[in-house]
């Protein structure tokens, strides 16, 4: 009887499995729309749409530091039809928010879609040329130099923050809302320095109009092999890149997790598809859901830690 009873649980979940999915999917992001997070999530979403036989329909939940969106998809169904495409803010939420509805453990990762680095750079009216100049200008004059990022708690502050620590110098932050505005100040001049996603900064690179240092990782940027990065200065455990992946609900079967795996993967291969991601400039990645989970958790130590010395606070 027992034995019966276990091949029927078998069979039952396996038809569950092959069942799946038997009607539309609905993919959260928790930012506005028209961002790259967006951007990779609809571009995605219309392939799984032809390959999984459902409509796969992208919602922007935006708000609250992208805490709205997710908080929604912890809360749904774990039955693989509300999943979350996210970016950097999901690792560092828990380190800045004391009431937090949501944690990573209330996830189960999929595949992690897209990595891309974030840049130093300058103003055409500052006179720094090289990070080694900037380190040296701020320790002789500690707090005096400024950098402006998008805003606090961005990948691209976190990443100047580690920087400090790991070398031993003190720069004044400047929070922006957005890049545009930190933009409009480095052409200005009002802002020596800025950090952001490489992305958005190459046009202005390409141009002359701001000067690019380094990338904020250990390895040299694919989209930009000419800019160097810290590794080559022989910074090599400060590594600021960000990252956009999917996620459901925890307790969502894994034979369901495994079919949406599949699917992403299949699609990040794709070479119209990965022209298109490389074309908003970031890189496709993919790994395993459980290679996706150790790098959360990693990225979720290391900005906590970075967050608490640094005392940085969530606006």
């Amino acid at each position: 009887m027992r034995f019966l009873l276990a091949l029927l649980f078998i069979v039952g979940t396996a038809a569950g499995a092959q069942e799946y999915p038997s009607k539309p999917l609905r993919v959260i992001v928790p930012y506005a729309a028209g961002g790259g997070t967006d951007a990779v999530a609809r571009l995605l979403a219309s392939r799984l749409s032809t390959t999984l036989g459902q409509s796969v329909i992208v919602e922007n939940k935006p708000g609250a530091s992208a805490n709205i969106g997710t908080d929604f998809v912890a809360k749904s169904a774990p039955d693989g039809y509300t999943l979350l495409v996210t970016a950097p803010n999901f690792a560092t939420s828990e380190a800045l928010f004391d009431k937090l509805g949501w944690k990573l453990e209330d996830f189960a990762p999929i595949i992690q879609l897209v990595r891309y680095e974030q840049v130093l750079v300058a103003s055409t009216q500052s006179k720094l040329a090289s990070v080694r100049e900037m380190i040296a200008q701020a320790k002789a004059r500690p707090g005096a130099l400024t950098y402006g990022t998008p805003g606090t708690a961005s990948n691209s502050h976190l990443g100047i923050e580690l920087l400090k620590q790991r070398a031993g110098f003190d720069l004044q932050h400047v929070p922006y809302k957005g890049s545009g505005p930190l933009k409009n100040d480095l052409l200005g001049g009002h802002v020596p320095l800025g950090c952001d996603g490489l992305g958005g900064e190459m046009d202005l690179i390409k141009a002359g109009k701001v000067k690019a240092l380094a990338v904020l990782s250990p390895r040299r940027s694919a989209f930009a092999p000419d800019i160097p990065s810290l590794g080559d200065l022989g910074i090599t455990d400060v590594d600021a890149t960000g990252w956009y992946g999917a996620l459901a609900p925890a307790g969502t079967p894994p034979a369901v997790i495994a079919r949406l795996h599949r699917e992403f993967a299949a699609a990040l291969a794709l070479p119209e598809i990965r022209e298109r991601i490389t074309a908003i400039g970031v890189e496709p990645v993919g790994g395993t859901s459980e290679q996706f989970r150790d790098y959360l958790l990693g990225e979720r130590r290391k900005w906590a830690a970075v967050i608490k010395a640094a005392n940085i606070k969530a606006d």
